[in-house]
């Protein structure tokens, strides 16, 4: 059995000692080296996200028999292409009692919305500058603001109880969660955008929510409100955000996620921060850590070898 691994290098030994000698492990961490490996591979197991799998790279692949991605979105594969070739494609979306208490990216949601309201990227800059001026960068207490929640699975319910140690109010809307947190309480999107001094994004990207925070959206916010995204960079109208930057409807933003990536070297926002200290962006790195990833692995392992074993 040949695997296709996307992922660290430093976890291909862990990912080959998971399978054993049940499977040949080869390691791809470029688009022309997953090229080379696809027409001999029976299974890929991405943890990259960074090679996209559009339907004339999968067709390459003519062993193909599973894709297995450890992550919760699989927006860079043609799902479709798989689904005419009968190729499941797995991801974590929902398996929920594996995902649970897997934190990092709630974890990296709250250091960025820490950081916007703290001014971190501006303080920061002036200190390496030669600057010493406390005056300069006032920061937002939290404590009796409000976070709004927009999407209240798992990562919402998280930044709910991160909320809740700092005494702050969490609201949320989400109209697919069952199961609602205690910790959010429910409420319709517009008084989410009229009455939030913090809001985050925590949703899949979909038809429904694609671009669902846009200009009409941001004329709602409260003037001067903080924005965290970590879901998905499609999800946002980001001309609409950065036109909200400007004239500071958005007083900063804390970003995970661009439309486009990998490839944003041009992209608008990127330029934008480099000349505004209002907007933090992060590489895609809110659900990367070793300590998650080494377990989330051995999972997505077992599940290949269960699925491909199966009579």
């Amino acid at each position: 059995m040949q695997i296709l691994y996307l992922g660290p290098p430093d976890m291909l030994e862990h990912v080959r000692s998971c399978f054993g000698k049940w499977a040949t492990v080869n390691l791809a961490a470029e688009e022309h080296a997953a090229d080379a490996l696809l027409p001999a591979t029976d299974a890929i197991l991405d943890a990259f996200m960074g090679v996209p799998f559009p339907a004339h790279r999968l067709a390459n692949a003519e062993k193909l028999k599973l894709v297995v991605t450890v992550s919760t979105g699989s927006d860079h594969i043609d799902a479709a292409a798989l689904q005419k070739r009968n190729i499941p494609l797995l991801t974590l979306a929902d398996q929920k009692e594996t995902m649970r208490n897997i934190t990092p990216a709630a974890e990296h949601s709250w250091l960025l919305l820490m950081a916007c309201a703290r001014q971190l990227k501006a303080a920061t800059a002036g200190v390496l500058a030669g600057e010493w001026n406390r005056n300069k960068y006032p920061g937002i207490m939290l404590q009796g603001k409000t976070l709004g929640v927009i999407g209240c699975g798992r990562i919402g319910e998280w930044m709910s109880r991160y909320a809740a140690a700092f005494r702050m109010k969490c609201i949320g809307f989400d109209p697919y969660v069952r199961d609602w947190p205690p910790t959010i309480e429910k409420v319709d999107l517009s008084e989410l955008l009229r009455t939030s001094d913090f809001i985050s994004v925590h949703v899949p990207l979909n038809d429904a929510t694609r671009r669902m925070v846009g200009q009409a959206e941001f004329r709602q916010m409260k003037r001067g409100v903080v924005l965290v995204n970590t879901s998905r960079g499609e999800v946002l109208d980001e001309a609409a955000l950065e036109a909200a930057l400007r004239d500071g409807t958005v007083g900063a933003a804390g970003i995970d996620v661009l439309g486009g990536e990998p490839d944003v070297a041009g992209h608008s926002l990127i330029q934008y921060a480099r000349e505004n200290d209002n907007l933090i962006i992060t590489p895609h790195i809110a659900g990367f850590s070793p300590d998650a990833l080494r377990t989330l692995l051995s999972f997505s392992c077992q599940r290949v070898m269960k699925h491909l074993s199966a009579p």
